[in-house]
């Protein structure tokens, strides 16, 4: 946690102090020249290729709607001294370059500049080095343009000359009913959002098939997935825009006799679709193939998408297979070095780190992320010891700006790759998208900057600051304990200032929309959580005297005082808003925050509405206690029985608590890397928080999990025991994996349990532990899974034996 906060607090000094970037940024992009005002200028194609004519159309949209300004397109320059924005391909330029800058030779690079004196009106070319290139000197420039209503200007000084690092910068729009937006939009919402993408650097998009599940399955849909594919494939092309397809060819494993009829859906798809650049299909999830049945299969499949996309490549993904189909796939390719084969993809659940996996194929395969940049929780790249009242509330799909964490973890592993098509299920994630992109151009750009462009251009011109400052003030809010955090209510400020300076712009922009809608969240959580804290801890109060009270009257005050959550709701003015944001992003752009109200496919589809107000402490547990305690007629019973509600954290004189998952909580747990060294966690303990839909009686404790993946030990350990005392270990195993482990300590020297099933539901289990174990001083205890992804523990208590 430290390493990221540090990165936070960083960025924040840098927003708030714009100017030293602009010094710095002056001389580069012209932030210190002389206007160039552009109102009366002309756009001007000086060829005919459809491509920069769509581009044409691209600018001069973007500007309209920004500015209320249209400007005529035209191929030739103007001849009335008119300003002009000019831009070609360097193979059909004449313009004269300044000394010193020269069109990049590699690919969708490009050279932008202001000529003040080869005609009698000012002259801004974009020379790209190729089609592609052309448009990305098109989304530069709308991005470095000043507008507002009536205003169209340019610092005339600017000069600039660039190409991407990474030759594959897309994201994943994906035509389905998961989507929690997507789903709901057009054909013309979907090219908007390509183009927003565009303007910063994308290239492509990844488009969702799996040819089990093509039809119109949800409720928002407008056609089946395959006909939206089809259109979105054209849409693209006429862009020239790259299109990845994910492909799962079967939700079943595939067999020999199975393979020809996936084919002929295969060729069915790629012959209807006007543009293909490549197909990945994921490995294990969906679909489960070995390897040696899957490669025969791809390289079929590559020859049926070649017969109708001959430059198309043909990508695996090992997804969610096993350790031993790993080392399969790794010495096939090792092997036999297949030509059908263009690259692997490194998605999610893959079991090693993509430093590792580079290391095991051949050089000849470049690799791709599929990056999850759209989770939060239960995911590739989770939040980092992330506050369980937001876990539970927000839960894995929430609208997630997180800035310096994209960036460090794009940092970390981009080196390794060619680029990336990120894995998205919505616009939740659209700044960390923004982010991807940017950074895929220039790695080196500053997160800031990329932040302050996408609120002067996503949200105002003069809000690029304030909206730089609230993203960065967002993720923020998700560092360390929520109740020790100050900064939600200034986060929450500062968006009610930038809400209040938007004015009725917020009534349409979703983006805004959504920033906006988080702070309001956020804050009211925290609110809620301080108020039923404190009810918890006075009823609990109320229960502590039940010895001198009576048990009856005792719990009676206490249910008097947990109720309060509900009878004296508070932070309502906030509540209220929260519904009110979620109403207008549903109207803008179909966002499905609630599975009653807006037809999402499910709570943890980003469906925060339906947990807002879930329980922020233990009264649905307690109240199951206070049932069973009332079941039982011996006083005495019933006096131990509420003495356990009450000590269930202590583990006594001499002994240790953790509440693994709980990164407040959990003093004993030994994570092997830092966060920054594995923000996967493929090899470290992480905190996980498991589905909480229909456990509302469960302790909080039991929500959140200590977890390790893909065979990485769960380890605690402990110094200072009593080398005479005999000890104890209690433990709750809980978690969605539902693993079968073993526990051993001190390096496997003493076995705990065997291969253990995880019970039905939460529950303490008490084991011995050899006095042998303890002599030194010094316990280690780790978990081993046998079975399910990884390694889950809920709470550990190591108590002193009397």
């Amino acid at each position: 946690m430290g390493s990221l906060r540090l990165m936070l607090i960083a960025l924040c000094i840098v927003v708030v102090l714009p100017g030293m970037w602009a010094c710095a940024q002056s001389a580069k992009e012209g932030l210190g020249g002389v206007p160039l005002e552009l109102t009366h200028s002309v756009i001007v194609v000086s060829t005919d290729v459809p491509l920069h004519a769509k581009y044409a159309e691209l600018l001069q949209s973007e500007i309209a709607k920004r500015t209320g300004i249209t400007l005529p397109v035209q191929l030739d320059l103007p001849v009335d001294g008119a300003a002009a924005i000019v831009f070609e391909t360097i193979e059909h330029s004449k313009a004269k370059l300044p000394e010193g800058l020269a069109v990049p030779q590699e690919a969708e690079g490009y050279a932008l500049w202001v000529d003040q004196a080869a005609r009698r009106a000012p002259t801004v070319h974009l020379v790209g080095r190729d089609d592609r290139g052309v448009l990305f000197a098109v989304g530069r420039l709308l991005r470095l343009l000043h507008m507002k209503k009536g205003e169209l200007i340019l610092d005339s000084s600017v000069r600039i000359a660039t190409a991407p690092r990474y030759p594959v910068r897309g994201h994943e729009l994906g035509y389905r009913n998961k989507s929690n937006t997507y789903d709901a939009w057009s054909v013309e919402q979907f090219e908007q959002y390509v183009c927003d993408m565009a303007v910063f650097g994308a290239n492509g998009v990844q488009l969702v098939v799996q040819l089990d599940n093509a039809a119109k399955d949800g409720p928002h849909m407008t056609e089946p997935v395959m006909e939206r594919a089809i259109k979105l494939s054209k849409l693209m092309d006429e862009y020239g825009l790259q299109v990845w397809i994910w492909l799962a060819p079967s939700e079943k494993t595939i067999t020999p006799e199975s393979a020809p009829a996936v084919l002929e859906k295969c060729r069915a798809l790629f012959e209807q679709c006007a543009r293909i650049d490549a197909v990945f299909v994921p490995g294990g999830d969906p679909g489960d193939t070995p390897p040696e049945i899957l490669l025969p299969l791809l390289k079929d499949m590559a020859g049926v998408l070649r017969a109708s996309h001959p430059k198309a490549g043909m990508w695996l993904s090992n997804e969610d297979m096993s350790h031993e189909w790993n080392a399969t796939l790794f010495d096939s390719l090792n092997r036999e070095q297949p030509e059908w084969l263009t690259g692997v993809v490194f998605g999610t659940w893959v079991k090693l780190s993509l430093e590792e996996m580079r290391g095991k194929i051949p050089a000849q395969y470049p690799i791709v992320q599929y990056a999850d940049i759209t989770h939060s929780i239960e995911c590739q790249y989770p939040v980092n010891e992330w506050d369980l009242a937001f876990a539970t509330t927000l839960g894995r799909e929430t609208i997630n700006p997180r800035p310096a964490a994209m960036a460090h973890i794009f940092k970390a592993i981009a080196p390794f790759t060619i680029g990336f098509n990120t894995y998205s299920d919505g616009v939740n994630d659209d700044v960390n998208k923004i982010l991807w992109t940017a950074l895929g151009w220039d790695p080196d750009a500053p997160v800031e900057e990329i932040l302050r462009e996408y609120g002067r251009y996503f949200v105002g011109e003069d809000l690029g600051d304030e909206v730089a400052k609230g993203l960065l003030a967002l993720e923020q809010n998700w560092q360390g304990p929520l109740p020790k955090n100050a900064g939600v209510g200034e986060t929450l400020a500062l968006w009610q200032a930038i809400e209040k300076q938007a004015g009725p712009a917020v009534e349409t922009n979703w983006r805004l929309q959504m920033a906006l809608l988080r702070a309001y969240y956020d804050a009211y959580i925290q609110q809620r959580l301080e108020a039923e804290t404190k009810q918890e801890k006075a009823a609990c109060a109320e229960l502590a005297r039940a010895s001198t009270a009576g048990v009856e009257p005792a719990i009676a005050k206490a249910r008097n005082i947990l109720a309060e959550a509900t009878a004296k709701p508070v932070a309502l003015e906030l509540r209220a808003r929260i519904e009110d944001l979620a109403g207008m992003l549903f109207k803008s752009i179909g966002m499905q925050l609630s599975v009653e109200k807006y037809g999402a496919s499910n709570w943890e589809r980003g469906a925060i509405l339906d947990a807002v107000d879930r329980p922020l402490n233990n009264r649905g547990w307690l109240e199951t206690r206070f049932a069973a305690i009332l079941a039982e007629k011996n006083d005495k019973t019933r006096l131990a029985m509420l003495n356990e509600v009450l000590s269930w954290g202590d583990p006594g004189p001499g002994g240790f608590y953790d509440d693994l998952g709980n990164a407040a909580n959990e003093p004993h747990l030994v994570r092997q890397k830092s966060w920054a060294d594995d923000p996967g966690f493929v090899a470290s303990a992480q905190d996980e928080c498991i589905e909480v839909e229909g456990r509302d009686t469960w302790r909080l404790s039991w929500l959140n999990q200590g977890q390790t993946l893909f065979g990485t030990p769960l380890k605690v350990r402990y110094e200072g025991l009593d080398p005479k005392a005999a000890y104890s270990l209690q433990v709750v195993y809980t978690g969605r994996f539902r693993p079968t482990m073993q526990l051993t300590a001190n390096g496997g020297k003493y076995t705990i349990h065997g291969p253990l099933p995880q019970p039905e539901q939460p529950e303490r289990q008490t084991f011995a532990i050899p006095r042998e174990a303890t002599q030194d001083g010094v316990l280690e205890l780790e978990w081993m899974n046998t079975t399910g992804r990884g390694c889950q523990v809920a709470e550990v208590w190591l108590k002193r034996e009397p």
